[in-house]
């Protein structure tokens, strides 16, 4: 940690180099000092390291840990989002206690990985497993990962890489469907900054009056005459046995009418027997049948709206790829796209300017990304507890504001202001540059981005003229296609609607 610098030319140094352990012929000239944070939970109740013989399983803590920083973008393994009370006090006490804030079961540590950060997606399997073995229990007896596995599982790592579609610097490993660098900056986490490469415009003889042109001379494709379920005449299919039809069902209650008055009419003085009978009678025969009557309507209800979303389906896709709606739909992106096109010059003017605007507050900015809370001198911030700012992101004291410092546990009100204090006191420090205010990179960076997308649109716009030209005949073999699956689905739906009538 803080023993590896990178220069302005990509060039990284490693500096630093103490706290050895060494065996001379059989004589051990210990080391009796360590840093809490990067020293392993078994050794973390020691109140001294004098007399102390380290093994090599205590040192692959550390190189585990600092592999993790590197991964991860200097998160701490240990530094994350408390789940229960006692947890995340203090840092030397959770790796005491194997609390691995990205480990398998962090629920049942208490501790959680912190806000925004690094997945442990990211990284494949193997890593994930040598992680897990390093800061648990499990690596305690011995089974920590050792230096030369490391180098055998970066390297497998680094040769299963791919780019990003969306992006030329995001690269990840190819066990990931999409891009996780693109799904942290869409949460407002940028680990990257691409200035843009340089762009040269090239003469390709587009003339968007030209192209357009060619695309609003394109005839609209006529509406379709599609089959309806009106148009064919079909027959409803015969009830199951046992299922009486309405006419049936109307016969039984006129036969019961009938004899209840036959009764009245014999006997009168039993007529009220007669009125009885009829009406009895005429529910039981309204009734005959009524449960398979029943589900026998609900099964045909359910084949007549599988066929009206079969032949909705089809009159969908025959309108899109071989009506005038498909066809429009194409030209209005079109016509986004020609809108776009004549407004690139001036969104690039305006981007510009915006640079020469903001010029005072990004280089603040930059300023403030340059001042390290590792080499600050900040009243009750330590090691351990900037190791925890850290792992909530915070590194510099543009990454510094009071919500987010009060995230992160151990940090209340007073150590809060402290770090505000520290902040304020390095904003005081800055002094606007007004001859650098907008680099040749930027202002490279903004045209390029521009040229790129004159480039894409103009392609676009000559794609989509020939596509609108074809149109025409591509819907007249579309529509021969789908003529046969569309009178189908008609002739199917009117079925449907027809057995479930007799019901």
């Amino acid at each position: 940690q803080n023993s590896v610098m990178a220069g302005k030319d990509s060039k990284v140094i490693l500096i630093d180099s103490d706290s050895f352990q060494v065996n001379a012929r059989g004589t051990m000239h210990l080391c009796e000092v360590g840093v809490s944070h990067f020293t392993p939970p078994e050794l973390q109740s020691l109140t001294s390291f004098d007399g102390l013989t380290r093994t090599t399983n205590h040192d692959n803590f550390g190189l585990a840990l600092l592999i993790f920083h590197v991964l991860f973008g200097g998160r701490h393994p240990y530094s994350g989002v408390p789940l229960r009370n006692g947890v995340g006090d203090a840092l030397e006490t959770d790796i005491r206690n194997f609390r691995y804030a990205y480990a398998r079961d962090s629920q049942s540590r208490g501790v959680g990985p912190p806000p925004r950060s690094i997945p442990l997606t990211m990284v494949p399997d193997a890593i994930e497993a040598m992680f897990h073995a390093a800061f648990t229990e499990h690596g305690v007896p011995g089974g920590r990962p050792t230096a030369q596995q490391w180098v055998a599982t970066l390297d497998l790592a680094r040769v299963h890489l791919k780019k990003c579609s969306a992006s030329t610097i995001h690269i990840f490993p190819d066990h990931l469907i999409k891009c996780p660098w693109c799904a942290l900056e869409q949460k407002g986490v940028s680990y990257f900054v691409d200035l843009g490469s340089a762009f040269e415009a090239t003469t390709n003889g587009f003339v968007l009056a030209k192209v357009w042109a060619v695309i609003q001379a394109v005839p609209v494709p006529p509406s379709l005459t599609l089959p309806r379920p009106s148009d064919f005449a079909v027959n409803a299919r015969a009830l199951p046995s046992g299922i009486p039809t309405g006419k049936t069902t109307a016969l039984y209650r006129l036969v019961a009418v009938g004899i209840g008055v036959a009764i009245a009419l014999a006997v009168p003085e039993s007529a009220i027997w007669g009125f009885v009978a009829g009406v009895v009678g005429w529910f039981v025969a309204g009734r005959a049948g009524s449960s398979e009557r029943s589900a026998e309507k609900s099964r045909r209800s359910a084949i007549r709206q599988a066929a009206r979303q079969e032949y909705d389906d089809q009159v969908e896709l025959a309108q899109r790829v071989a009506g005038p709606v498909g066809f429009q739909t194409k030209r209005a992106e079109l016509s986004k796209l020609r809108d776009e096109h004549q407004t690139l010059l001036h969104a690039e003017k305006d981007e510009l300017n915006k640079l020469h605007a903001t010029a005072q507050e990004r280089q603040k900015h930059k300023f403030l990304d340059a001042c390290f809370i590792d080499s600050a001198s900040i009243s009750g911030v330590g090691p351990a507890r900037k190791a925890a700012l850290r792992s909530f992101g915070i590194e510099t004291a543009a990454d510094v504001s009071r919500n987010g410092v009060m995230q992160v546990r151990g940090f209340g009100d007073s150590l809060t202001s402290a770090v505000m204090d520290w902040k304020a006191s390095c904003e005081r420090r800055f002094v606007f540059n007004p001859a650098n205010a907008v680099s040749a990179a930027e202002r490279g960076a903004v045209r390029s981005k521009f040229g790129a997308r004159k480039v894409y649109i103009e392609a676009a716009l000559t794609r989509g003229a020939n596509e609108l030209q074809n149109y025409g005949h591509r819907a007249t073999n579309q529509m021969a296609r789908l003529q046969l699956q569309l009178e189908a689905a008609a002739r199917k739906l009117a079925q449907a609607e027809k057995d479930l009538s007799a019901l």
